[in-house]
């Protein structure tokens, strides 16, 4: 036997040893990924799919300029997606136009006909109009939209002025406005976000004064800003009540069920591991969660947010959160009377509806 054998075979056992943990090895050495990698680049806003659409279809507002001109009908491919460019103001998204579309460009408003159902994504600059029971997939807009009487959005709708939901209405997916979403009786929605949301009875139609304001129950900030200073933690075993016309200077959280009383101000938060029932004319200047059910009577006012493992059932007058304090509501569904004002977001896990 040579007398190189022994090395050779130590040799050869070391490399094949080292071979697996070279490249973490190399890695140790180089450190050329030792950055984290990014786990979501989402970042939770409502309206990241109107914004996807609008930088998708943003290198098309040239071509679209020009059908307006030529006032004619144009097919483009891009990105995979085939788009109509449409620069006519007659344009009725006949089905036989649309066929294969992914997604419909218009320079003038839009109005899908009554019992039409569109497939295609809409995008217009001007305003859309969805006629009486008619259904739409998704769209965009830059001026005001209308959902007529029993009309459906199936996936996302998105204005950069209001949204209109008249009765019977639904949105599934996310329903989101730059300004204002107003809802009537028997709507329905899953997701939505808008600087203000409002429900209105159908005779107080697009009238500003006949809306509820609870600002009158609502302190100044800096009295806020006083009692948060010195707030302290309330912790109670079982249930708790703040009697009627009482005020509160703390955060409370209980074991059991939590009311407070009409006409009472709990300046703090308020959780409770079972329901939770504010009573009418009542104000909570925190948020509330909920391992149960949330219960706004009427002409309540809740800073918020709202968190509920059950449900949101708002009464008629109530409003949560300000024009200047957007927040959130959330819970496996929600239900809100005519006649209500909420500011930042409302997510119904399940369904939310508006209530007469």
């Amino acid at each position: 036997m040579s007398a190189w054998a022994p090395l050779a075979l130590t040799s050869l056992t070391a490399a094949l040893l080292a071979l697996p943990v070279t490249p973490a090895l190399y890695e140790l050495w180089k450190r050329a990924d030792a950055a984290p990698l990014p786990a979501s680049r989402h970042d939770g806003r409502i309206g990241n799919f109107a914004e996807g659409f609008r930088s998708r279809l943003q290198p098309l507002l040239p071509q679209l300029e020009q059908c307006r001109n030529q006032r004619e009908l144009s097919r483009i491919s891009i990105e995979g997606m085939e788009v109509l460019l449409v620069g006519r103001d007659d344009f009725d998204f006949d089905p036989r136009l649309t066929e294969g579309i992914s997604a419909v460009m218009l320079s003038e408003a839009a109005l899908i006909p009554p019992g039409y159902v569109v497939e295609a994504d809409v995008y217009t600059g001007i305003g859309l109009d969805l006629g009486e029971s008619a259904a739409l997939r998704a769209a965009l807009c830059e001026g005001d939209i209308i959902l007529g009487e029993n009309s459906a959005v199936l996936r996302w709708l998105h204005s950069d002025g209001s949204i209109f939901l008249r009765r019977g209405s639904n949105s599934y997916g996310r329903l989101s406005a730059g300004r204002s979403i107003q809802l009537e009786p028997e709507c329905g929605f899953e997701r939505m976000s808008a600087p203000q949301i409002t429900t209105v009875d159908t005779d107080q139609r697009d009238d500003s004064r006949a809306q509820p304001d609870a600002r009158d129950l609502e302190p100044p900030a800096a009295a806020c800003d006083m009692f948060a200073s010195s707030r302290p933690r309330l912790r109670i075993q079982g249930n708790f009540v703040l009697p009627a016309g009482e005020t509160l200077n703390a955060n409370v959280i209980a074991t059991g069920e939590l009311r407070v009383g009409p006409g009472a101000r709990l300046f703090g938060s308020a959780k409770s591991y079972k329901d939770t029932v504010i009573d009418k004319d009542a104000c909570v200047h925190g948020s509330i969660v909920s391992g149960g059910t949330i219960r706004l009577g009427p002409c309540c006012f809740v800073a918020g947010p709202l968190m509920a493992e059950s449900n949101v059932l708002i009464d008629r007058g109530s409003r949560v959160g300000g024009p200047g304090d957007l927040t959130t509501i959330s819970s496996g569904g929600v239900q809100i009377a005519a006649g209500c004002q909420v500011h930042g977001t409302v997510w119904a896990r399940v369904r939310g509806s508006v209530e007469a």
